[in-house]
């Protein structure tokens, strides 16, 4: 049975297409014959701009929005409720009264050259010897003498990655002895310098105190808590 719309009813549903409305309201009074025609007309209003704000987002978000019917039947149940408990929610259009001003920033300074980069760096930049920030190191000698690691054997625990060689000068490694337990290496160091491999930011990140994790990573090693320290490291670097 075909549906007529009435002219009060034509007049509500302004701003949505009247076909679209129509072929909505005919299917609607299809199925729902007991519906009145004010019911009918918001009904289809109702359904129609769904379908309209629907149809103007891309395939994703559509998929999105029909992969739960339940929630979906809730927030429109929601929109609907809160439109007609509170008329100060419904949506009305932006209004601007001043036109947009468009701004620039800055943008990036002149570049300078390679002696001023130098002088601005040294203002902050200030040399320290090794031991003032890696803590107490040794070479192999020292570390064969005092610890009784012999030196091929430590060349092969730098070699591994189980102990960590700080370059100091142009080719002699020195090692902190903060990283040696009862002369062996510090359990799961091998693990951290396959996330870290550059000997230097392994140890700076090994000696800095983590709040994150309570202490500091090597200390953490040194109770037992490798993955913590794993895990953490990941995060920092993975």
């Amino acid at each position: 049975m075909a549906t007529t719309i009435s002219k009060s009813s034509a007049r509500s549903l302004r701003g949505l297409n009247s076909a679209v409305v129509a072929d909505v309201i005919e299917v609607l009074a299809r199925h729902n014959p007991r519906l009145s025609e004010t019911a009918l007309a918001a009904t289809g209003r109702v359904v129609a701009a769904v379908t309209a704000a629907t149809a103007r987002l891309a395939a994703d978000q559509q998929r999105q929005i029909v992969a739960d019917e339940h929630q979906l039947a809730q927030a429109v149940e929601v929109v609907v409720a809160a439109l007609v408990v509170d008329p100060s929610t419904r949506l009305v259009p932006l209004s601007v009264s001043k036109s947009v001003e468009v701004s620039q920033g800055a943008g990036l300074p002149a570049p300078i050259d390679r002696e001023e980069g130098r002088r601005r760096l040294a203002d902050f930049a200030h040399p320290a010897r090794l031991e003032e920030w890696a803590g107490p190191v040794a070479g192999p000698a020292e570390i064969e003498r005092t610890i009784g690691t012999k030196r091929s054997t430590l060349h092969d625990w730098q070699t591994r990655g189980a102990v960590i060689g700080l370059l100091k000068g142009e080719r002699k490694h020195v090692f902190p002895l903060a990283q040696f337990v009862d002369g062996r290496p510090v359990e799961g160091m091998a693990q951290v310098t396959r996330i870290i491999p550059n000997p230097r930011v392994a140890w700076q990140w090994l000696i800095q105190s983590k709040p994150d994790i309570g202490n500091t990573p090597l200390e953490l090693l040194k109770s037992g808590r490798l993955q913590e320290v794993l895990s953490a490291a990941a995060r920092d670097f993975g």
